[in-house]
This record gives structure tokens, sequence and C-alpha cells, in this order.
């Protein structure tokens, strides 16, 4: 009989000519034209008609195959012609005999709302509870019947009729749909409360065949946000998942682009996180409310989403959702980047608020750090229509940095700071730092070889020694004979001592030690520039290993003048070598600031030269002009005999070094000596007391600001060099045998546990314990050493090993975690108390003057939807309420670096909220209320305590009554043959509900 059922059903059709929602058959039959006069006349309202027809001889109980099998009485039913009803069923129609589709005449009269009929078909031997082919009974038509439809009756009275008639609301169709799932769907909130009544109040958490309660049908549907109100006073369960893991809220959060409904959404997510629907619920694949809304964001170019779905990101985040995976961080990086640090808050948990207990533990979760390219660009092509934004080239790559590196491409360097990226990071930097340290040390090796080499080497003799002078300043004549020179350049540099000798000593060991170290690094200088050509010349330290790699092989050929290859360093040599030096010694110098502890300094140092080349070029005018009037007055003094002389001694008169009584004295010229002398003291004052301590104030004064800048430096450098040696392990210079093992050497993510990390901040270790540390990070064998620490001290437990994080990080990890444990036990307390203090209202109630919009309101205009008030909403959370980039503050030198977590004095219910006007409107509103109402009270009562009282002052007794007295209390202390005081307000004896909840 059911495969009869469907294969009618698979053959039929809508027919838009006729009666709407009539099934025609696909055949050749053409319709009796009695039927569709009957059907026209039954349209409009012609009972003549329906008896012309019946008299002209069709049949009452005709069904007619070419329109789905449908009957008169059907067709009277459906249009609530109850005229037309009572005549068919005078002229013997069948009640019970249903169309193509199992549909009698009661499910259509149930459907269009006609109270009338259904009465006068359930009289006449109406079946309440038959069943059409889908096992849908009168009470699902009358339940998922739209109201808003024209020619729509009573609902409400049809199913109460029903319900009375003994229809059963827990009947399931074919889907397992129950009557309040479909009047859920429709949105119809006076169907719900008749249907959960009573003994079917449980219905309201029962699941169809795809787990779906009629809280998903009402989000779902989006058609009215009183309907999803009204389920949750009937107590559904707001969490309650579907056969995809689904909740409500992961509908609302993240519904389809192409049906998007931004005032429904927007309020409903609002709604729902009021009365608690949980944030950390994810779906079957994994994904949580965040997640969905920030999948909504790579449609951005899409008109009308925008608004909504920052609404939506700020709420989630506000409640404690968290940043589960790479793609919500992308999203989250690119689209609200001012809320990336509240969401990476909740990356930390503790299973305890006792910072001081020994059974702490903190848990990190560096998942929203880690991108799995595969799975990103698959979920990236799952919609059926194109994204707007397209996957960023960084986010790509196989690294464990990309997240990091994207990070910082994007500008968002301040991001690092956060514990989450910090604490990454320097697990990250414990496993590179064991390659960066043997680049140091070859390095260290290299300068010390230069450095060597060019202090054991000797300068050859020069052909033309330089002038010297004697103390009244004139030239001295050169005394040295050519037998002398001849004599020192076979001394220095004869052809005997040669570089690769034996007799060459420490000259030809260091000269040895430089050419292999040279060598190597001209190899590593090769490798870098073939792996990354662009990222090579933007470094600082490359350019200096490229200008290394360019001087070092000049010192290595012959040198000197004489025959042979001498162990002096010609002239040419001797400059090349005293650059090459200063380039060694800062490049390592550079290389010591990826150290964690004092790579600061470094920085703190590079950013305070950069400031003070910055000063200097904004003031060298002011040097410049001093220099050339120096220059023009004491020209005859060595110190000044040219320009750049003179620039020279002025930047050198800068710090301090006059030579007052030699230089402005003595060489002097009489007749300006008196100018000179006023030009120092205007010198002295504008350059060297005030541009030089204005220099010194400039780099010293804010030093905070630096210090904490320069964390972020340094923290960016260390992304820097992670992504480099992780981009050189996977190049093709590296071998396959051995990349593997060099890539797993430095990863810190097990891809068979969960990327995840447990610290006890508390725990103390003793000798026995650390020892046992040591011993398995140096030797290993774990389970070996453990019998013999077993064997030796009784008792033994093996600890577990620590994580090597800094005190201090793991100090501010401890505080935010802390804070978002007591926030989410806070939550729940407010929760449970909002669920046992809810009054019988639904909502909070408003005056008459000023009525609550209506959900259709709410839908058609999407700007009134934050205007809905949520009772149980939080109260407590710091602001999110604009989209502004933190960083701008964050860098600012003048407020100095804020430190996670933000400091927070007050109580956890004192801290600053959420913003949302509508609800400080709405409390403004109730204030203004009562203070009328105690207005009206005390001009009820001041007769009253007047004629009894008439020495107290009113002020004086009414202290010691309540403020707002009811007044039942006060018609009890009347006599009883006195009259109660008629108020000119009747509303202030018989408090309203509004002024009940209020």
């Amino acid at each position: 009989m059911g495969g009869k059922r469907v294969a009618v059903l698979r053959s039929l059709s809508t027919d838009t000519t006729s009666i709407p929602g009539t099934p025609q058959q696909r055949s050749s039959t053409k319709p009796d034209v009695r039927f569709l006069r009957l059907v026209k006349a039954v349209q409009a309202g012609l009972v003549s008609g329906v008896r012309s027809q019946l008299a002209a001889g069709l049949s009452v109980n005709h069904r007619d195959p070419a329109l789905g099998c449908n009957t008169p009485l059907i067709c009277a039913a459906e249009y609530g012609f109850v005229e037309a009803v009572v005549e068919l069923l005078a002229a013997g129609a069948t009640v019970s005999l249903a169309n193509a589709t199992g549909a009698t005449p009661l499910h259509m009269a149930a459907s269009g709302g006609h109270v009338s009929t259904v009465k006068l078909l359930l009289a006449h031997g109406g079946i309440v509870d038959t069943l059409d082919a889908h096992g849908s009974t009168p009470l699902h038509y009358a339940a998922r019947a739209d109201p808003q439809e024209p020619g729509c009756g009573s609902l409400a009275g049809v199913v109460e009729t029903l319900v009375t008639a003994g229809a059963r609301c827990a009947l399931q169709d074919g889907e397992g749909r129950l009557p309040i799932h479909n009047a859920a769907t429709a949105g119809n909130t006076a169907l719900l409360k008749v249907l959960s009544a009573g003994k079917y109040k449980a219905t309201v958490n029962l699941k169809d065949n795809e787990g779906r309660t009629p809280l998903h049908c009402a989000v779902l549907s989006a058609r009215s946000l009183r309907a999803v109100e009204v389920l949750l006073h009937l107590g559904v369960n707001i969490d309650a998942c579907d056969t995809h893991g689904f909740t409500a809220l992961h509908m609302a959060a993240g519904r389809n682009v192409n049906h998007v409904d931004d005032g429904f959404d927007g309020a409903c997510v609002d709604l729902l996180l009021g009365h608690g629907a949980s944030v950390t619920a994810c779906t079957a694949d994994g994904n949580n409310a965040l997640s969905l809304a920030l999948q909504r964001t790579m449609w951005w170019g899409r008109p009308g989403t925008r608004d909504h779905i920052l609404h939506t990101v700020h709420q989630l985040v506000a409640k404690g959702s968290s940043v589960q995976d790479g793609f919500a961080m992308w999203r989250m990086v690119e689209s609200f980047p001012s809320l990336v640090p509240a969401a990476l808050n909740r990356s930390f948990s503790t299973n305890t608020s006792a910072r001081d207990s020994q059974h702490l533990h903190l848990k990190l979760d560096f998942n929203p750090l880690l991108v799995n390219h595969k799975e990103l660009q698959l979920l990236h092509r799952q919609s059926l229509l194109a994204p707007k934004t397209e996957l960023p080239p960084l986010l790509e790559q196989e690294s464990e940095v990309a997240m990091l590196h994207y990070i910082l491409s994007e500008g968002r360097k301040s991001l690092l700071l956060h514990p989450l990226c910090h604490s990454f990071l320097h697990l990250k930097w414990l496993k590179v730092r064991k390659y960066f340290l043997a680049n140091v040390v070859f390095y260290l090796l290299f300068v010390l070889s230069l450095t060597g080499f060019l202090l054991a080497s000797e300068n050859c003799p020069d052909d033309d020694p330089a002038p010297t002078f004697n103390k009244d300043l004139t030239p001295t004549s050169n005394t040295t004979s050519p037998d002398t020179t001849t004599e020192a350049n076979t001394e220095g540099g004869g052809g005997s001592c040669r570089w690769a000798g034996e007799e060459a000593g420490i000259v030809g060991l260091t000269w040895w030690c430089l050419v292999i170290f040279s060598a190597l690094l001209d190899v590593r200088e090769v490798v870098q520039v073939l792996q990354k050509p662009l990222y090579y010349i933007r470094n600082l330290g490359n350019l200096l290993d490229a200008a290394l790699v360019f001087c070092v092989p000049q010192l290595l050929v012959v040198g000197g003048s004489t025959g042979g290859a001498t162990c002096c360093l010609a002239a040419w040599q001797q400059r090349i070598g005293a650059v090459s030096l200063i380039l060694a010694w800062v490049r390592f110098m550079l290389f010591t600031g990826q150290f964690p502890s004092c790579g600061v300094y470094i920085v703190m140092f590079s950013t305070v030269a950069r400031n003070v080349l910055k000063f200097l070029a904004m003031y060298v005018f002011v040097l410049v002009a001093f220099a050339l009037a120096f220059h023009v007055l004491l020209r005859s003094l060595p110190t000044f005999a040219s320009v750049t002389t003179s620039l020279i001694t002025s930047l050198v008169m800068m710090t301090g070094e006059l030579d007052y009584e030699a230089t402005f004295l003595s060489g002097s010229p009489p007749e300006s000596l008196g100018l000179t002398l006023i030009m120092l003291v205007v010198f002295i004052v504008l350059v060297y007391i005030i541009l030089s301590n204005l220099l010194v104030g400039l780099a010293v004064s804010d030093m905070y600001a630096i210090r904490q800048r320069s964390e972020m430096l340094r923290l960016t450098r260390h992304v820097e060099l992670m992504v480099q040696v992780e981009d050189l392990f996977r190049s093709r210079l590296v071998p396959h045998c051995s990349k593997n093992f060099l890539l797993d050497s430095i990863s810190i993510i097990d891809p068979n546990n969960p990327p995840s990390m447990e610290i006890e901040p508390n725990r103390s270790s003793g000798m026995a314990d650390s020892l046992f540390l040591l011993l398995v990070q140096i030797v290993g064998g774990k389970q070996l050493l453990q019998k013999l620490f077993e064997a030796v001290i009784s008792g033994f437990i093996p600890p577990k090993p620590q994580p090597a994080l800094p005190r201090q990080l793991v100090a501010n990890i401890l505080d935010v975690a802390l804070r978002e444990h007591e926030i989410d036990k806070w939550e729940k307390l407010k929760h449970s108390r909002a669920k046992q203090g809810v009054p019988g209202q639904l909502r909070p109630q408003v005056p008459p003057q000023a009525p609550p919009p209506s959900p259709a309101t709410l839908i058609r205009h999407p700007s009134l939807s934050k205007m809905m008030p949520c009772v149980t909403r939080a109260s407590w959370r710091r602001t999110l309420n604009n989209d502004i980039d933190w960083e701008d503050d964050l860098c600012d030198a003048q407020y100095g670096l804020p430190t996670w977590p933000p400091p927070h004095t007050a109580p956890p219910h004192l801290r600053p909220t959420a913003r949302d006007l509508n609800i400080h409107l709405e409390e403004v509103r109730n204030l203004v209320l009562r203070l009328q109402d105690t207005v009206e009270s005390l001009a009820v009562t001041a007769p009253y305590f007047h004629a009894h009282y008439p020495h107290t002052s009113f002020s004086q007794q009414h202290s010691q009554t309540h403020i707002h007295p009811p007044m039942t209390s006060l018609s009890t202390q009347m006599a009883p043959n006195q009259k109660a005081v008629a108020s000119p307000h009747p509303a202030s004896h018989a408090h309203s509900p509004a002024k009940e909840h209020i």
C-alpha cells in the first residue's frame, strides 16, 4: 500500500490554473467540466452553482483523476465554504474520502483555519487523527499553515477544536515531526502555547528524524522571533543538537548566505545568548558558532551582511567564544583584529580558581595558531557561491609558523605579544635554538679568525709617510733615509715570511682558519640567496654578511710592496681590514639579538639609534651653520682647516670636547676674538645644552615604551628566523633522507596528540625529580631510568616534564586563565539564578504608552533588531563595541603598552560591559516609572498621615514606612468607618503586570 502511494505521489504535479496546491496527475485525461464549474462556484461562494452541478448529474463523491482525485467536499472544505459543505453532506458526501495525497476534507479545512467547517466535519464523523500519505494529521496541517496568508482563518481555534475532539499532539508524521514542529516553523506563537499545554509540555524537546527540536525549526525558518522566545520560556533545551551536531545558535550564527535575514538573525543570536546558549558547543565537523559566523565573512562584497556578522561576532566573543582553528583565526585577523586578543584568551583554561593550589593545572590550546592548508582550501571551496576573499599565499605553506607569519604580513605585529603567541614562539625557539647556536658558534669562530689574523699581521711600511707636526703646529721634515726604509721593508716584510710557511707562526694559523670559515660563509650566503633573494636583500644582517663576503677574500691575497708573499698588510688591505672588523662584530651583535634574554636590549639599541639619527637629521642644519662659521673665522687651525674637519669638530664639540684655551683663545685672530667667543657661547647654549639634553631626553624619557616595542620587534625577528629555518630545511638543497628528520626536530606539535600543553605552575620539584628529568633529557631511556630510581628511592613517582616557559609569561597566562575561569563561573551562576527567578511573563513588560515593536517590524527593519532586551544578558564583560584596531593605542609611545591581562581593579560584576543603548534606555524608562509610582503613592498617603499624625511631619513618618508601600497595607491601617481617599490615578491602586515586573 505504501509503494502505491509513493508511485501516485511521484506522478503528481502542481496545477497553477486551478485550485492552489491541488495535485494534478500527468495524463491526457481532461477534468470533468461539471467538476470545474463546481470548483468555480465554491471559489465564488455560490451555493446555487454547487446545487446546479449536483442536479446536472455530478456525483457528490466524484474524484477527478486530472485534479489529484479531489472531491467536491475537499474543495469546499479547503475554502471554508460552510454552506457548500452543508449542502454536500446533506447530499451524502463521504467525510473520510481522501484525494491522491491522502488528505481528507478535515485536513484541508484545518489547513485553512476554518473553525466552523472543522466542527461541522467532526460532527458528521470526521476522524480527528486520520493520516495522509505523509503520515500527517489535520493537526499537522493546521500547525504548519501560514497565519499571514490571505483567507486564513483562526488556526488557534482550529487547533483547540481538534485537541478538544481528542487529537493527539504527540503523533509524528513521516519525517518524525510533531505538530509543534510545524507551528514553530510557521512562527505561530499561539499554537505553540496550545500544543505544549498540559501533558504535552515535554514535546518541546522531542526531535524529528533529523534530530531537530521545535527550537531548531523556529530558528531555521526565521519567521518570528517571538516564537523563539516562547519556546525558550517553555523550557526547550537550548543546546540540543541535531544529527549534524547543530544547535539553534549554530543555525542563527552560520545561516547560509543565500537565506540570511539580518534583522532576525541578529536579534535571535542576542536572544539565544541571553538565555544561556553555549558558545563552546561544536558541530559534528568541529565548528563552533564563532567559526560558522566567520565563514560568512568571505562574502563581504555582498550587501546587507557585514553589520549583522559584525554584531554577531562581537556578541559571541563577549560571551566567551574561542577561536578554534586556523581558518577562524585568519578571518578574525582580517576582519576583526581588535577582537583577536579577547578571543585568544579563551585558549587558556584552568581547573580551579585557587591561585596557590598545588593541584592547579593550566592548559594552553594552540589550535588557533596552526593552519592545515589542505583543509583550509577545502573549506574555502565548499560553498556553492564563489567567495569574495582569496586565500593568502602565506597560509598555503606547510609551516607551523604560517599563521604568525601571516599576522606579520598584515601589519598586526602587536598580536605577537599575546601570551598564547608568545608561548608558542618560545617553545618553537627552544626547538630551533640548537641550530641557531651552531650558526652563532660558527660565526664567532669566523669573527675570531678575522680578528686574530688582522691583529697578528703587521702593516707594511708606507713609502710616503704622512707628515707630522711640532708643538707649534709646523710640519716636521721627514728624516728617514732610504737605507732605513729599505731596512724596515726587509725587517717587516721580507720574502722569507709567507702566509703558508712554517715560519709564519700565528699569522699562518689564523690565515688558514680565515680561509676555511670564509669559504663556509660564502657557501651559506649562496644558499640563502638561492632560497629567498628578495628577503635576503631586505635584511640588514644579510647585507652585512654580503659585505664581508666581498671584503675578506681581499685580505687573503698577497700583500706588501716587496717581492714574495709577505706577512704585512698593504695600505688598502688595512682599510678593508678595519671596515671588516667593524662589520663582523656588529653582525655578531645582531646575532645575539635573537636570544630571548638579551634580544630586547639589542632591539632597544637599534631603536634608540634610529631615533637619534632622526633627531640629528632634523637639527643638522644648526651644526652646519656653526661649522661653516668656525671655518671662516678659524681656518688657520688644523681642526677648522676644511669644511669637513669643521663639521666633525662641531660634532665633537657637541659632546663637550671644546679645548677652549688652545683653540679659541690662542688660535683665534685678535681682531675676531670677540666674535669668536660670542659664537662659542651661542653654540654652547643652543647645541651643547639644549640639543644635547633634548637628545638624551628623547632617548631615555620614553624608555618603557621603547622596551615594550622592542619586545614586539624581538618576537618579530623570531618569527622571521623560524620561517627562514623551516624554508631552509624544506628546500631542494637539503637531501630528502634528512629533510624529515630536520623538520621533526624543530616541530613542537605531535601529529598523534592534540596541539595543547599543560602546566603545573605551583608544583615543586625535589632533587630526585630534577635529576630524573635532567637524565631523561640528556641520556634518554626513560623506562630504564624509572626502574633505577624506583629501586633506589622508595615511592618514587616519575614526574611529568614541564615546558620551559619564562616565569613572567606563566604569570600572565595564569592571570588570563583565572580571570576567564571566574567569568565562566559568574556567568553560569547568573543564568541559573535567572532561570529560577524568571517571572511569569515571557519578557519584561513596558508601559502601554511605549509598546514593544512587533516581531514583523523587527524582521522588516534590521536596525530595530537590537531593541529587544534580553533578561539574562551578561553585563560585566569588557567593551567590545567598536572595531578600532587596538594596535594604534598599543604602539603609542605616550601611553605605553598594556599588558595581558588588562588591569581590572573592580569586581567581576562591576567591570565594563558591552554597551547596549537600548537596554540602558529601558533601564532609564523603568526608573522613571518607579519614581512616578512613588510620587503617586505619596500623593495618596499624604492626607491620611496629616489627618492621623498632625504633630509629626510627613517626611519623618514616611521615613519609617516603606518607600513604595502596597495599597493593601494602607487599607488595613485605616479606621473601619474611614473611606479611602480616591486617587487621581486608578492604576496606582492595582499594580499592572508591567509595574509588578518593574
